[in-house]
């Protein structure tokens, strides 16, 4: 019950206890003027969690936090946005007079194979390591399961020998593994595991089946399977210049590199991605940027923070994820364990954390959370509070749009907030139902628009 003039004077000396260069400004005390700040130090390094239900304010949150990041020198941030709906940050959709705060990459789908453009994101097959291309073709049911992953590892190795030592690179060599990323084709492996699968051998009377004959048939019909679906394009059609020995590095620097020229925040697209991949793919960015990071000389490491959107699709609970799943799985629980000493961070967003691993969520020593509607939600809330605050979970079904619960290294006091609207506003507003059922026609020739968008999997222009 303390008056308006009192708290702002209180909060004031709370906000001067962190240095002015490292505050980051999350909204105000209620309705008054009183500046709710955070330490933005604290709140990355020891990663973060913002929860909420749809519609509560998650996004807005998110893109708060990236305008007030963006104005640093150096900020690197990449934010995996599985819909789409943080374009409108970037150079490609910011609305016309306001500055853009991020670079956009999307995945490339079916129809930017033959457009190709700067945005265009190809995840290479060969920059899957041994586990994240057997998740992807292997059935363990299959009773050739062993030979076909033993193959498959045989003739990949093999590969990337020949491509060292086509490429005069054999002084790498000594140090290769299944799991090295160097370029292979494809086609050169499914020519191999034909060969194995038809292959014949002498016998006693003659000719006999070889030891692989028939054992991998499946396998490369799923092989096939895969690299014929055009949604999977970006792993299999490499991007001109991709089997350089090179173009690794430049690859790398797109992300992890801070320009004068370029924006320190990028936003990877991966709407159109299939979902049946899509925590593989995930997984493989991560683990690989993670990997630059972590063979970085000591004094030349700058910080990175990944921004998990709807991080239930991707980081289940251990109960509930497939072998897909439990690849992206691993890679995140390895970054929110030992990241700290590489200089990585997460800020882990979903809107069902009762869906989230736990291992993650536990490794999050800031909490955001907005309003939560589900018991099992609220549960996973009241478990990251310490004992004398969990009582704050009580109002968490009743918080307004864009009011959040803030506890955490990050703030001096566990607080309820007003957060900050962005100036840039991702497109997930929510809609004006009543309103738009008033006044707004739903035309024809947007609805064909959008059945040709669906045909040619691409948003016509």
């Amino acid at each position: 019950l303390i008056k308006e003039e009192s708290l702002e004077n209180l909060m004031s000396v709370v906000a001067s206890d962190t240095p002015e260069d490292i505050q980051l400004v999350l909204g105000t005390y209620g309705n008054t003027q009183s500046k709710a700040v955070a330490n933005g130090d604290k709140l990355f390094q020891r990663h973060a969690a913002l929860l909420g239900s749809t519609g509560s304010g998650k996004s807005w949150t998110v893109a708060s936090l990236l305008e007030q990041a963006a104005k640093l020198e150096h900020t690197n941030i990449i934010l995996f946005d599985l819909h789409g709906e943080y374009k409108t940050l970037t150079r490609e959709g910011v609305e016309a007079g306001k500055n853009p705060i991020a670079e956009y990459y999307k995945i490339a789908g079916p129809a930017d194979i033959e457009n190709k453009n700067s945005s265009s994101v190809f995840v290479p097959h060969w920059l899957l390591n041994k586990d994240e291309m057997l998740a992807l073709l292997l059935d363990r049911s299959d009773n050739n399961a062993p030979n076909q992953s033993s193959r498959f590892t045989h003739h990949v190795r093999e590969l990337k020998q020949q491509y060292l030592v086509e490429n005069n690179l054999t002084e790498l060599t000594d140090g290769l593994t299944i799991d090295s990323p160097i370029p292979y084709s494809i086609r050169h492996l499914l020519d191999r595991l034909s060969n194995d699968d038809n292959g014949m051998k002498q016998g006693a009377r003659g000719d006999v089946k070889g030891d692989w004959n028939g054992k991998l048939t499946r396998f490369i019909g799923r092989l096939e399977t895969k690299i014929d679906d055009k949604r999977n394009s970006f792993l299999f059609e490499s991007p001109e210049g991709a089997n350089k020995y090179e173009w690794l590095a430049t690859y790398a620097n797109q992300f992890l590199e801070t320009k004068a020229d370029s924006l320190g925040i990028k936003v990877i697209d991966f709407s159109e991605v299939p979902s049946d991949i899509l925590p593989i793919v995930i997984g493989v960015l991560t683990r690989f940027l993670y990997n630059v990071q972590f063979w970085r000389a000591e004094e030349n490491r700058t910080p990175i923070a990944f921004v998990c959107d709807e991080a239930q699709i991707y980081l289940p609970t251990k109960d509930a994820s497939d072998a897909d799943s439990r690849i992206a799985l691993d890679t995140f629980e390895k970054v929110a364990k030992e990241g700290r000493k590489y200089g990585v961070s997460l800020l882990v967003v979903s809107q069902r954390p009762s869906d989230v691993s736990r291992t993650i969520l536990s490794q999050c020593n800031n909490l955001i959370a907005l309003r939560l509607s589900n018991p099992q939600d609220q549960q996973v809330v009241h478990k990251m509070m310490p004992d004398s605050l969990s009582s704050l979970t009580s109002v968490l079904p009743i918080l307004d749009t864009g009011e959040a619960v803030v506890l955490g290294d990050a703030v001096l006091l566990p607080s309820r907030i007003k957060l900050n609207e962005p100036n840039l506003k991702p497109a997930s507003a929510t809609k004006d139902f009543w309103r738009d059922w008033s006044s707004k026609e739903s035309k024809g020739d947007s609805i064909t628009f959008a059945v040709e968008s669906l045909r040619r999997q691409s948003r016509l222009r």
